[in-house]
This record gives C-alpha cells, sequence and structure tokens, in this order.
C-alpha cells in the first residue's frame, strides 16, 4: 500500500494542487497505517481534513515545485522504505529532517 500511495504521489507531483496534496496525504495514511496502531490510524483519519486544506495553502504559500522537482519524492521514498524494513530509527530521522526542509522552506517566505 505504501508504494502504491507513493507511486500516485509520484504521479500527481508535476500538477501539484489538491490533487497532489490527497496522493500525499494517502501516501501518509499508508505510513501510519503500516505501524497497527489504531489509534494512531484513527488520530490520523481525524486530522487529515484539516491536515488537507493546510496543505493547499502551504503549496500556495511556498512554490515547491521551483524548490524541488520531485516535491520531496527522495525523502518520501526514503521514509517508504525505512518504514517497510522495520528500521524505526531511519523512519523516525527522515520524518524529522522533511519536517526541517518545510520549516526552513517557511522560514524564507517571511
Amino acid at each position: 500500500a505504501m508504494r502504491a500511495a507513493l507511486d500516485a504521489r509520484r504521479a500527481t507531483a508535476e500538477e501539484g494542487g489538491a490533487a497532489f496534496v490527497d496522493a500525499d496525504i494517502a501516501l501518509h495514511a499508508a505510513v501510519v497505517a503500516a505501524a497497527h496502531n489504531p489509534v494512531l490510524t484513527d488520530l490520523f483519519a481525524e486530522f487529515a481534513p484539516a491536515l488537507r486544506q493546510g496543505l493547499i495553502d502551504l503549496l500556495d504559500l511556498v512554490d515547491v515545485r521551483a524548490a524541488e522537482a520531485g516535491h520531496g519524492d527522495a525523502a518520501h521514498t526514503a521514509l517508504v522504505d525505512a518504514v517497510a524494513s522495520g528500521d524505526e530509527d531511519a523512519a523516525e530521522r527522515e520524518a524529522r529532517e522533511e519536517l526541517a526542509v518545510m520549516r526552513g522552506a517557511l522560514a524564507r517566505q517571511d
């Protein structure tokens, strides 16, 4: 499921907008589901609608295509690979690094 969601995310990367955000959220939902934690899965499902709008707004604010053609594809691939292999430390590291990249992009918008 994670690999299929990653492929869908890649397929929508160039068009951006809501389709890309929906594919990105589906990928993260697949990663969350891989934890096999029903509380975390339910929490993500509740959070996803607000996350969706926030990400759409973020794409309007930060031109991620100009910064990186793949919209974080390498980081998302590394995250999927880490989760698929059961490497919790690598998964955490990849998630933290991607968040740091986004924080940096937002800081440059000031």
